[in-house]
């Protein structure tokens, strides 16, 4: 058995666990060691739909150049732009179902991305066709094709627009070449007559420039406000899971005080009843039977006491850890022999064994430690083991393993175990199983919670497994080198 494996001794294992925002879910890709450049998931869902719901403009806007365009000296915008304006509604069809049925504002970051950059792909092959029909390099759309690479800029990684950027730029000084070359048609602009090749030579410099440099300059601006975008979210992030934090808190101080004030409440209203016969004078103290109803208040003064010790004693731990009596080399081994002697008359009473269990030799010494509060724990452990036993008693093996970095203790009964539903449970306060109240009617249900928080308080973790009627085994898992914060601090 190695304390640091296993699904019981793991030094990660943990018994507890978290909350969820309503919020849709947010997610981005890591930021880089580049400029800065993604926004989230659901932002770039919104501005998804956005675009897609402009793009019906650029359709009207594509069938009105194609009617009126002849009128003003285009020709070749008849039926071309049609055709363009009915390919676009049909993409923008998909993209708008895709958005809305098949990648909603909870999708991976990547899986949004990939929609976006297609957008913008299919957005430049149709305005490249519409440049191409309303003049080539004269024609009065290159303008758009600028405007298209901001708003790609404002969803897209950087690099990616640079990317499609350059593709852009190679795209249009091909389709010009072509023009020029006489490999494709050349068409009459708006603006009347033929481009000449300085005239393209012009115009496709300046795209170019114009191109990248609105790339550039969008993301100069944005980034910023990308990067306050994320760190407000972070902040907002925090606070929320301050406040949850804290409304978790709250909630598990009322329901401590509640449960406290009704395991004090119980036995005082019997002990209460008990005297209020005595005075009343149902029943003379010194007769038998009053003598037997003295004995069981006194029962319950003790149940009483050890309830209020147990609320000190977890109290002092989770309140008291500055002022605690930390010790340097403190051994486990030590202290497991110190509490089987102190433990060997109850376990031969109950007709148990007590089986130690050194996995390695050499002796588990922890840097930190407070001895109390650890003789506390594994005492309370192996006591219950020793108490749930079975009438007919048993075994309990209490197993220690050592390794460079942890100790494990595991303390394993062949007892009444616990019920499956309870067991994420037991380490909770005033939490006691049906069949222990049976077996055993006085308890306080805090022992499990101190050894938690003693556990927890050396920076280790505690779990349990138990089969009901079969055997319960409980690990600890303790740092050897731990340095509590207080002493860090000092």
């Amino acid at each position: 058995m190695n304390p640091s494996s296993g699904s019981n001794g793991h030094p990660g294992a943990s018994s507890n666990g978290g909350s969820s925002s309503s919020r849709p879910s947010i997610s981005a890709p890591k930021q880089g060691s580049g400029s800065f450049s993604f926004i989230f998931a659901w932002e770039l869902h919104e501005r998804l739909l956005w675009f897609s719901n402009l793009r019906w403009f650029a359709v009207v806007g594509l069938a009105a150049v194609s009617l009126i365009g002849p009128a003003v000296g285009m020709a070749a915008t008849r039926p071309s732009l049609m055709v363009v304006a009915a390919l676009v509604a049909v993409y923008n069809l998909l993209f708008v179902y895709a958005l809305k049925f098949r990648f909603g504002p909870e999708e991976d970051y990547g899986d949004l991305r990939t929609v976006a950059i297609l957008q913008m792909v299919t957005d430049l092959a149709a305005l490249l066709v519409t440049v191409h029909f309303t003049g080539g390099c004269a024609s009065p759309v290159l303008p758009f094709v600028v405007f298209h690479m901001a708003i790609g800029t404002i969803m897209i990684e950087t690099r990616i627009m640079f990317v499609l950027a350059f593709a852009t730029c190679f795209a249009a000084a091909g389709l010009f070449a072509c023009e020029h070359f006489d490999v494709l048609n050349r068409h009459a602009s708006v603006i009347g007559g033929q481009s000449t090749p300085a005239s393209c030579g012009l115009s496709t410099v300046m795209l170019v420039g114009l191109v990248f440099g609105v790339v550039y300059l969008t993301d100069s601006v944005t980034s910023r406000f990308k990067t306050r975008n994320v760190e407000l979210h972070q902040t907002t992030t925090e606070l929320r899971r301050s406040l949850e934090e804290r409304e978790e808190l709250e909630r598990r101080k009322s329901h401590y005080m509640r449960i406290s004030a009704h395991q004090l409440r119980s036995p005082l209203g019997t002990i209460k009843t008990s005297l209020q016969v005595l005075l009343d004078g149902y029943l003379d103290p010194g007769s038998e039977e009053g003598l037997r109803l003295l004995g069981g208040t006194a029962t319950r003064v003790d149940s009483l006491l050890d309830i209020v010790n147990d609320l000190l004693e977890l109290a002092k731990m989770r309140e008291g850890r500055v002022k605690a009596p930390w010790a340097r080399n403190v051994s486990i081994n030590q202290i497991l022999a110190d509490i089987f002697d102190a433990a060997d008359p109850s376990a031969r009473e109950a007709n148990v064994e007590l089986v130690p269990h050194f996995i390695h030799e050499g002796a588990a010494v922890l840097d930190w430690a407070v001895p109390p509060d650890l003789v506390y724990a594994f005492e309370n452990v192996i006591q219950n083991a020793i108490k749930y036993s079975k009438p007919e008693g048993g075994t309990v093996t209490v197993a220690l393993g050592i390794d460079r970095t942890h100790a494990m203790i595991v303390v394993a009964d062949e007892g009444i175990g616990i019920p499956a539903n309870l067991q994420d449970d037991v380490f909770m306060e005033f939490v006691r199983a049906p069949n222990a109240k049976h077996a055993e009617a006085e308890g306080t249900g805090l022992g499990l919670s101190i050894v938690r928080e003693a556990v927890q308080m050396h920076g280790g973790k505690v779990s349990l497994e138990s089969a009901e009627g079969i055997e319960t085994k409980v690990t600890m898992v303790l740092p050897l080198h731990y340095v509590p914060p207080e002493i860090g601090r000092a």
